[in-house]
């Protein structure tokens, strides 16, 4: 299930570098959850009926998963028509390591020399990355700027929410939780849709506009389904390696000189700096302390819940 959401999330950032040429970065986000929300509506029609009265009374945890994720949705989308897809990816990597440090920030826990090391490795492997970003750039270095910050802030908000859905899934189905964030997080961009783009689309767009609505559904799907079969930190292990999807897809299409794409301009110290980032995170959240029995008591007797 991990792998699955790794992988679909490895496609997204290029998939939205086309769509926001032909669509606004409101409407695509509504279209997303939208899309995702009336699918699982329908499944749970025919499934169990019974699973839409969580609807009604929504837990306060419910709607701040469904906010979190909206907001990263918008800062890793902004990221993307600033910055490049590959940009996005990798600095988007700063999510799964403070979900990590979240963890044993709430179980007292301290780093071991291996997430040390690891640690240092994210550091320089940002730092070089980062110059060589920045030596290279083929835009404004205000905009790319702007770019990265919303990068930041929609990979730190990523970690509220998979905490949030961490805790959330203990109470009820995966699917039932998606069916609350996804209804929050529609809300949330409703006011921001520009219906008559919809009109205009190409097929193309139209195609790849359903391909992001499946992707949410899915993606998410299989990683509400990940969070509650294995501990956090190891399904983020697997959503680091995602961003090697992206870069590999990127090198293949520069190839071609698609207008919509625009210019990757990064150097073999770029990818020097992105692999040590990315190995570091691995680190990390790799090494982080299994939950062991003694945190999981004490996480359901905070939340009042237990394990299915």
């Amino acid at each position: 299930m991990a792998v699955t959401a790794g992988v679909l999330w490895g496609l997204v950032p290029i998939v939205l570098k086309y769509l926001l040429s032909v669509c606004s970065i409101g409407t695509i986000i509504w279209f997303r959850f939208t899309t995702s929300f009336l699918v699982l509506v329908a499944v749970y029609a025919v499934k169990d009926p019974g699973s839409f009265r969580v609807i009604k009374k929504p837990p306060l945890l419910g709607i701040l998963a469904g906010v979190a994720l909206a907001a990263n949705y918008y800062g890793s989308t902004m990221g993307v028509h600033l910055t490049s897809p590959s940009n996005a990816q990798v600095l988007g990597q700063i999510g799964p390591l403070l979900l990590t440090v979240a963890g044993m920030v709430y179980f007292k826990e301290r780093l071991n020399p291996k997430q040390k090391i690891g640690l240092v490795l994210t550091l320089c492997g940002f730092i070089f990355f980062y110059q060589d970003q920045i030596r290279g750039l083929l835009i404004d270095r205000g905009t790319y700027i702007r770019g990265d910050l919303w990068i930041v802030f929609g990979s730190s908000i990523w970690a509220v929410f998979a905490i949030s859905q961490k805790i959330l899934v203990r109470r009820m189905t995966p699917q039932q939780a998606n069916l609350i964030i996804y209804a929050v997080a529609a809300l949330v961009f409703f006011p921001q849709v520009k219906f008559n783009e919809f009109g205009q689309l190409p097929w193309l767009g139209w195609a790849l506009l359903c391909f992001m609505g499946a992707n949410t559904l899915v993606a998410y799907g299989a990683l509400a389904v990940a969070l509650k079969l294995i501990e956090a930190n190891q399904v983020a292990l697997v959503v680091v390696l995602n961003p090697i999807i992206t870069m590999a897809c990127m090198a293949f299409l520069s190839a071609h000189q698609l207008g919509w794409l625009g210019v990757e301009n990064i150097t073999f110290v770029g990818y020097l700096g992105a692999g040590a980032m990315l190995a570091g995170v691995g680190l990390v959240v790799a090494y982080a302390k299994q939950v062991g029995s003694s945190s999981e008591m004490e996480l359901n007797d905070a939340t009042g819940s237990r394990r299915d």
